[in-house]
């Protein structure tokens, strides 16, 4: 009886289906390659790190039907399987391109794609390990609560789930300063009333635009006795002391 090269009864069962810590031989199989391959193996690395840069504002984080974590993983899925199905060399119907189409079936794209996001992640954390090791360990870093409890963010969270947004959102001091403090003398305003224009605005410019990390909107703003005027702010999502996503919003100019 014939057997297929490399399938070891030890090793891979038909009731397991277990092929060296992997779902089964066919998705090991193409982890193998894609990984041994430089060319392959520097691509997939840049590609897992960019969906785990865009996961946090991926429409699907947004509505909080996925987490972050998921969103990186299922995206970075879909490009696997798209790309390498697509790279097939056989592209004749025959006895052969339906064998390997049964054969890219099998593959648990998820756990390849879960295997290259925690290999960047591991990477990451022995850079951070070997700065430590050169420079010394890190004295401090400077986060978003930091920001907040420092003052130079300004947490507005509360107001904003009132206004329908449901992540933690903040304003820097410049944008709260110049927009939602009322400026001397000016009068019918109050802090809380221009807060509030300003997170609807953004709300509604939001449902007007397509999912971005970085969004500039208009808010009509009375910083004087005259009638009020246009000014733009810009809303930056993305993640803060967590991979889960915040908002900040800010003058135009600032980062």
């Amino acid at each position: 009886m014939c057997r297929v090269p490399f399938l070891d009864d030890k090793t891979m069962t038909e009731n397991t289906k277990k092929y060296n810590g992997w779902t089964n031989y066919e998705t090991w199989a193409v982890s193998l390659w894609i990984e041994n391959e430089r060319g392959s193996n520097e691509y997939w690395r840049e590609q897992a790190a960019e969906h785990r840069r865009k996961a946090p504002t991926s429409p699907q984080v947004l509505d909080e039907l996925w987490t972050v974590e998921e969103a990186a993983r299922f995206n970075l899925a879909d490009q696997l399987k798209d790309e390498i199905s697509d790279g097939s060399p056989l592209t004749a119907s025959s006895l052969y391109s339906d064998l390997l189409g049964a054969a890219l079936s099998e593959v648990n794209w998820s756990e390849i794609a879960g295997n290259w996001l925690s290999d960047i992640e591991d990477n990451a954390e022995e850079e951070i390990s070997s700065d430590e090791d050169f420079f010394g360990p890190v004295i401090s870093v400077y986060t978003r609560t930091h920001a907040i409890d420092d003052g130079v963010l300004v947490d507005v969270s509360d107001t904003a789930k009132e206004a329908g947004i449901k992540y933690p959102t903040a304003l820097t001091i410049a944008a709260w300063a110049d927009y939602v403090e009322v400026p001397e003398g000016v009068e019918d305003q109050d802090e809380q009333g221009r807060l509030w224009d300003i997170l609807n605005m953004f709300r509604f410019a939001t449902m007007q635009s397509k999912v971005e990390s970085e969004l500039q909107f208009t808010v009509l703003v009375k910083n004087d006795n005259t009638s009020p005027k246009p000014v733009t702010l810009k809303a930056i999502c993305g993640p803060g002391d967590t991979p889960e996503p915040v908002i900040t919003i800010m003058l135009p100019n600032e980062d």
